[in-house]
């Protein structure tokens, strides 16, 4: 199952890639027309926290316990924030007080 948001943009440190912004069961990435672009994928359960302003979103993925990345997903402002939100939910982040950040919860 997929969803999509519309049309945006991945960032990662020089790495830059617009099309459509897709969350599915357990990835979140770019689709340019009919092919996925491998190098946008981020794994649900490695995202540690994301930070909403406007229009993109930041998010931190940790993949290993070495290796941290912050990619900024841009679009249309509402579908960031139903993006975010959809993220929140299914990873069951916590808001921060007063931002619009979440965080992931030690168990």
């Amino acid at each position: 199952m997929e969803f999509t948001y519309g049309q945006g943009g991945f960032q990662e440190g020089r790495k830059r890639f617009e099309g459509e912004i897709i969350l599915s069961e357990h990835k979140l990435f770019i689709k340019n027309g009919a092919d996925d672009i491998t190098q946008t994928y981020i794994p649900l359960e490695k995202i540690e926290r994301i930070k909403r302003s406007g229009n993109y979103a930041d998010v931190f993925v940790r993949p290993s316990l070495a290796y941290r990345y912050v990619a900024r997903i841009h679009g249309q402002k509402p579908k960031i924030a139903e993006l975010v939100k959809d993220i929140v939910e299914s990873r069951g982040l916590k808001k921060k007080f007063l931002i619009k950040e979440w965080v992931e919860v030690p168990e």
